[in-house]
């Protein structure tokens, strides 16, 4: 109410009372026997709030080596490579008969090729992660069995070859990756199995008549030196792809039972062992449909092998001893690019000269009694130099951010023994500005 006073002479009292709109509360919800009025719904006195959905990042990649010591040491394999080649040209009269031409090179470079393409193939399954140990006898398939896997069509007989190494491909990744058996017992099974299916394709030739005298016209045998060597160094060139990396590292876990079992990664080992293989038996069937047969084949730089059923075991220890050489990671980690090429043909030339040696008056056989030595040598000098290229060729540790380092930073002014009574001090920096 307003005061009006009573001396005023106003005739007419206004009534200045001021009038407030009000409007009512909400109503409380009625809660009866647990049930929201508004919802209808049962009230949980216990409820919190709605869990709130995280989302997880996909984990991120392994860290990749790095390749730069892959070159390094390319080059200097290049210079290691160049000497061993001049060792030959001043040997030459020993090794060659007389002066070097392409007439006497011809079967040393069917013979190199077919030593690069097994290297090139036992290299892709070491890359792997997988290595199989049937890739180096896969040559004999041609060489011991020309009516079945050469013919009188040689696609017919390369077909053949292939369908055989798709099998042998499909044995080793059920094994691998089903049964879980590590690659090299895989590998070693895979050997075996091929080892005694001889006596089956032998059957399969005679059921199908097949007959021998299938050529095709060779184009030069340094040209298939150089499409061979193009080949790996392509193989190489795709491995630095970080893509292709990531995978092969995928592959590996798959492999060896450290990863998961996944679709693409089954796949492409199923299909890397099938390009193995046949990498290996195109080492057996390329001399033979252009030599017109398995007896124009000589295997000059493996002089001490004989070919046989075993000549895959023989061959194994040259296979690897290039692979290694070239700098290839035995835990699939890294491949070499030039690598293949270079150590193939370095071990090659030594071998050549080695077996031109003759020793003394007493014993003119020595360096041929030594030839196993040799390769025990090689053996461990490629063991040494995969290792310390592995070593070498480790990723950067990871170091922290400017800005983590930032925002875990202290005060110069805290004592981080002290726990604090709770109180603002007005000393202390606001941390909210020190982290702008």
């Amino acid at each position: 109410m307003t005061y009006v006073p009573s001396d005023r002479d106003d005739d007419i009292i206004l009534d200045q009372t001021q009038r407030l709109d009000t409007t009512p509360a909400p109503a409380f919800p009625a809660v009866g026997n647990g049930v929201d009025a508004q919802s209808a719904q049962p009230v949980d006195p216990f409820a919190g709030r709605p869990a709130v959905t995280v989302g997880y990042a996909d984990a991120a990649p392994a860290p990749r080596d790095r390749t730069v010591f892959q070159f390094v040491w390319e080059a200097i394999l290049l210079l290691l490579t160049l000497n061993a080649l001049f060792l030959v040209y001043q040997r030459q009269d020993e090794i060659f008969g007389g002066d070097a031409t392409m007439d006497t090179l011809g079967t040393h470079f069917a013979t190199l090729t077919s030593l690069l393409l097994i290297a090139t193939g036992f290299g892709l399954t070491l890359r792997l992660g997988a290595v199989n140990l049937a890739v180096p006898a896969m040559p004999m398939l041609a060489l011991m069995l020309p009516s079945l896997f050469v013919g009188s069509n040689p696609l017919v007989g390369l077909a053949y070859t292939a369908g055989a190494a798709l099998a042998l491909a499909i044995v080793f990744t059920v094994l691998t990756v089903v049964f879980r058996v590590p690659p090299w017992l895989a590998g070693l099974a895979s050997l075996v199995v091929l080892a005694g299916s001889f006596q089956a394709f032998t059957e399969l030739a005679e059921l199908v008549g097949a007959t021998d005298g299938g050529t095709w016209s060779n184009p030069g045998d340094l040209w298939v030196l150089l499409g061979a060597a193009a080949l790996a160094v392509a193989g190489g060139l795709l491995g630095l792809v970080p893509a292709v990396r990531d995978r092969f590292s995928k592959v590996k876990g798959a492999a060896d039972g450290t990863g998961d079992r996944d679709a693409a990664s089954v796949f492409m080992l199923l299909g890397g062992n099938l390009l193995a293989l046949l990498l290996a038996a195109l080492a057996g069937f390329l001399p033979v449909v252009f030599a017109g047969g398995p007896e124009g084949v000589q295997w000059t730089a493996t002089s001490p092998f004989t070919l046989g059923m075993l000549s895959g075991l023989d061959l194994t220890p040259f296979a690897l001893i290039a692979v290694l050489l070239a700098g290839t990671s035995p835990w699939g980690r890294r491949g070499p690019v030039f690598g293949t090429v270079l150590a193939t043909v370095a071990v090659w030339a030594l071998l050549l000269v080695w077996s031109s040696l003759t020793g003394p008056a007493s014993d003119p056989e020595l360096f041929q009694s030594w030839t196993g030595a040799l390769y025990a040598a090689l053996l461990l000098l490629g063991l040494f130099v995969a290792f310390g290229l592995d070593r070498l060729g480790r990723p950067k540790d990871p170091t922290p951010d400017d800005d983590t380092a930032a925002t875990t930073e202290l005060p110069a002014n805290t004592d981080p023994t002290d726990p604090g009574t709770g109180l603002f001090d007005p000393s202390l920096q606001d941390s909210a500005t020190a982290n702008r």
